[in-house]
């Protein structure tokens, strides 16, 4: 068993101007269409936040954005979804905690692999 842990900060400023420079070839190389049904910069910012420090705990790729997909569940507590088995096999437990301040979003992940 290891632990792992990954954090990010996003400055939301910059973070938009990026989304504005760029616009739906940054969107659609970053998130999955079920993470795009809220456009709001802030929201937006903190699922960057959330898959950049997944990528920080080196269980996926550089750059492997895609393969991490996050959710919200019932209770609004954001969820991360693994759609490549290879590296969800590998696993045991993974959490998220992503918050806002002003301008500033930040997540907080840990996995705990098998």
């Amino acid at each position: 068993m290891s632990i792992k842990v990954g954090v990010d900060l996003v400055y939301i400023p910059k973070f938009k101007k990026t989304v504005e420079r760029s616009g739906d070839t940054f969107l659609k190389r970053v998130f999955h269409p079920s993470e795009l049904t809220n456009r709001d910069n802030p929201h937006l910012a903190g699922i960057f936040a959330a898959k950049e420090a997944i990528i920080k705990t080196s269980i996926i790729p550089l750059g492997g954005w895609k393969k991490i997909e996050i959710g919200y569940g019932k209770s609004g507590r954001p969820k991360v979804g693994i759609p490549n088995e290879e590296i969800a096999s590998k696993i045991e437990q993974l959490d998220v905690s992503i918050s806002h301040d002003g301008e500033y979003a930040i997540a907080f992940v840990t996995v705990v692999l098998k």
